[in-house]
């Protein structure tokens, strides 16, 4: 029996595209939350930047990354997790999963940010997206995938992340140890040295934009970058020019400046101006509140300042300092080394500038995260052909939507994964942060280079461990328990944004169905038999986009002949 198709229109699903419009700012706001906060959490722990100005300088980064360097062409279904073509004339299937897949990964990723677990924002889409494939098709529906890709990648990238980071770093850290902060002056030395560190690192941030971060443009960079893909040599004169003139204007005026502001500022060994302060939390917060306790206001005045306490009075809060009660925290400060004042504050304008431009290439390639779900939802909605396509355009204004969401959720929440991260993890400094940001960006690029499916969260955390274990008390000056949370929140995230996905998935899709007689709801199709007699089912179930089959009405047995 050949059956004649009915493709369902999509206006029927406006649902799907309202709730979808929703999430997806849901999902940027945890994106800006907590893995941009996590990517600043080292700049802010050494005082490169006070939390309010890493919050100015990331929102403005990742907001103009997103809209004018973000991918205008997104794929349909993430890293080919799932295959499109078992979705061809059931597109609003897909619509339904992608939601789902939205819900799961916002879900999840604002879950951990409250309880302040460390998470990949790019694997709780891509669990959140296998989740509602399960649900559609069972375990065989999904690309599980090699050590290189998919789920299985996923898995070997909790190990290779962290530790390709870590090694990177440590090669970094121990470069700048004993060309600068190991000599006797070591701010001549830094300063002498420091247009050679700005060329390497404007020259490695360019390489990385260039292959990770420019979206708009990815398919012309990446064409002539490392080994098989093409010629390296055009990339790799880009970027060195690009490093060769910022260390040229660094020579001639940066070098300068810093050595007039920072030449009578006192050496101190100790380095207190830049260690992190041990306060009582309870005392601290004490004086917060009577610093902000009501005057004689007029009430309109009063409320309008109490609401915006409300929502961002995150950025008054103290994310540096340590417990002074804790004597575990304060033993792994005690445990790491700490260098001149004067020195170290050479290296908090580079980590400044690192900062800001890791944050530019996030904005522009993590926003897909974010907003690459509802971009498919609003695909299928716009086009009732009913073939999947492994790739959708991305509209300008989605890219603007994710990216001011990004920033908000940075502005509103991010101080609390600022506050358990960096100086919670171990002491960091400018040196030490430069060194992690700097490890973080190569393992990036090559884990990028060889396909492996690797978080910059994964990367900048394993780079802090690593540089943290460079001190003279090497295990004690690592909070292990923060670690291990760490850890924990990303061996869970794939499953747990997997699981909400999958379930609310399977809640719409398999429940019972309201049944149709009488064609109230759209035509009923017909079954033409072979012989020229037509067949017509007695009473129709209305799964929500399955399209109908011949095994579908065989299986229910309520085809009865006309």
């Amino acid at each position: 029996m050949a059956l004649e198709y009915r493709i369902v229109p999509k206006n029927r699903y406006w649902w799907i595209l309202v709730l979808g419009f929703f999430f997806a700012a849901y999902d940027a706001f945890g994106i800006g939350s907590n893995d941009v906060a996590n990517s600043f959490a080292n700049a802010v722990s050494a005082k490169s930047l006070t939390l309010k100005q890493a919050v100015v300088i990331a929102s403005f980064a990742e907001f103009i990354g997103a809209l004018a360097l973000g991918k205008s062409v997104t794929d349909t279904v993430r890293s080919n997790i799932i295959d499109p073509n078992d979705y061809d004339n059931q597109s609003d299937v897909l619509m339904l999963g992608m939601l789902c897949a939205s819900i799961g990964s916002s879900v999840w990723v604002n879950m951990a940010t409250r309880f302040g677990f460390p998470v990949s924002t790019t694997h709780a889409t891509i669990g959140a997206v296998a989740g509602f494939g399960i649900a559609f098709g069972g375990g065989q529906a999904i690309n599980w995938g090699k050590w290189d890709d998919g789920i299985i990648g996923i898995v070997v990238g909790w190990v290779i992340a962290p530790v390709l980071a870590g090694v990177a770093a440590v090669v970094i850290y121990l470069i700048t140890y004993y060309s600068v902060l190991s000599s006797e002056n070591s701010f001549e030395r830094g300063l002498k040295l420091f247009p050679i560190f700005t060329f390497s690192a404007f020259m490695l941030i360019s390489f990385f934009m260039f292959y990770k971060g420019f979206g708009q443009y990815e398919d012309t960079f990446q064409s002539m970058t490392w080994g098989s893909m093409g010629n390296p040599w055009p990339m790799i004169f880009i970027a060195g020019g690009v490093g060769l003139i910022v260390a040229l204007l660094t020579h001639l005026f940066l070098v300068k400046y810093l050595r007039r502001k920072y030449e009578n500022l006192p050496d101190d060994p100790d380095n207190v101006i830049l260690s992190p302060s041990k306060v009582d939390p309870e005392a601290a917060q004490k004086a917060r509140e009577a610093e902000n306790a009501e005057t004689n206001w007029p009430w309109y005045k009063k409320y309008a300042i109490k609401a915006f306490q409300y929502v961002f009075g995150g950025l008054d809060k103290d994310v540096v300092s340590i417990d002074a009660n804790d004597a575990h925290m304060v033993s792994v400060h005690e445990s790491a080394k700490s260098y001149g004042t004067r020195t170290e504050k050479i290296f908090s304008s580079m980590q400044i500038f690192t900062s800001t431009f890791s944050a530019l290439a996030h904005g522009s390639n993590d926003v897909a995260n974010a907003v690459g779900p509802f971009s498919a939802v609003f695909y299928f909605w716009n086009n009732d052909s009913g073939v999947v396509s492994s790739k959708s355009d991305v509209p300008t204004w989605i890219l603007a939507y994710g990216g001011f969401f990004i920033s908000l959720g940075l502005a509103i929440q991010g101080w609390r994964m600022m506050a358990v991260m960096g100086n919670h993890l171990t002491k960091i400094t400018p040196s030490r942060g430069f060194a992690m940001e700097m490890g973080a960006v190569v393992a990036v690029l090559i884990a990028s280079d060889r396909g492996l499916p690797v978080s910059t969260t994964q990367c900048i955390i394993g780079a802090t461990i690593a540089v943290g274990l460079v001190n003279p008390g090497v295990w004690r000056a690592i909070n292990w328990r923060m670690a291990f949370v760490s850890f924990t929140a990303w061996v869970i995230t794939v499953p747990a944004a997997g699981l909400v996905s999958g379930l609310i998935f399977s809640f719409v899709a398999f429940s019972p169905k309201i049944q149709d007689c009488s064609g109230a709801f759209g035509e009923v199709p017909l079954i033409s038999g072979d012989n020229g007699t037509t067949w017509q089912p007695f009473c129709i179930p209305r799964p929500y986009g399955f399209m109908y089959t011949d095994e579908f009405y065989t299986n229910a047995s309520i085809l009865v002949q006309s």
